[in-house]
């Protein structure tokens, strides 16, 4: 499975079949936890790291929104046995139905009704996860350093990301602007897609917004010319998100009359 494809698949199938906060957030742990694991097909998540990480203390809580999801047909529950933690599988939607293709990980379709920039929960974590290489060279490299440059030198963005995802779908689209742009090294890949995560984790925005942001921003005349990293897209974020939804609204409007 795609971790972007999936998640901007998930958004657009929630705007049509409306879940809980807690069930919402659920599935997007349960992906990223997925995502992490080398995609599994059956997840055994303790109870306690689901409170953890949906905020609450209340086993009921979970479980409604678990009940939820599998009601909707998003995933499939097997309960643990003798104090075993319970199994999740998730089930993926169709690649057709996500709107970013297989490649180089480098554009979404640019061309898609995206929902506006806000058409789903903006302020969710969407769980982000990196994929460590475990080779046995990496592991003789970082027996040698300290604790806390092992950890630095693990958590390196997979091309798959999908913070690296969006940010080379960013660079796609200077590209297109400007094909004279020089080309990115691997380190200001790596600095590029650390920025998504912090808007990710510390910003609440979903994927789905990033990418709709990156769309818009590029595409404006004034825009296009001033956000040329995804450390500017997140400093001016706020800025442009009022005209931005502004002129999505229109554009929603306009296509009601003329439909």
């Amino acid at each position: 499975m795609n971790y972007l494809k999936q998640i901007i698949a998930f958004d657009k199938w929630e705007e049509l079949h409306p879940l809980s906060d807690k069930a919402y957030r659920l599935w997007l742990k349960l992906m990223a936890i997925a995502n992490a694991s080398g995609w599994d097909e059956w997840l055994s998540v303790p109870l306690l790291k689901l409170k953890s990480e949906l905020h609450t203390s209340s086993d009921q809580t979970i479980m409604n929104a678990r009940n939820s999801l599998v009601q909707a047909g998003r995933i499939e529950v097997r309960k643990g046995k003798h104090g075993k933690s319970a199994g999740y599988r998730l089930i993926p939607f169709s690649e057709s139905l996500s709107g970013v293709p297989n490649g180089d990980g480098s554009g979404v379709k640019s061309g898609e009704d995206s929902g506006g920039l806000h058409g789903v929960k903006g302020g969710e974590d969407s769980g982000t996860y990196y994929k460590q290489n475990k080779t046995k060279q990496n592991k003789t490299n970082n027996s040698d350093k300290s604790p806390a440059t092992r950890h630095k030198t693990q958590q390196k963005f997979a091309d798959d990301s999908v913070e690296m995802q969006l940010a080379m779908y960013l660079f796609s689209k200077i590209k297109e602007n400007n094909p004279d742009h020089k080309k990115l090294t691997d380190s200001q890949k790596q600095k590029w897609a650390d920025s998504i995560r912090l808007m990710i984790e510390r910003d609440n925005r979903s994927p789905k917004q990033i990418k709709n942001m990156v769309d818009w921003c590029q595409a404006d005349s004034f825009w296009r010319n001033n956000i040329l990293s995804t450390a500017k897209l997140r400093k001016q974020y706020d800025t442009m998100a009022p005209k931005a939804n502004a002129q999505w609204q229109s554009n929603q409007q306009r296509k009601r009359v003329y439909s």
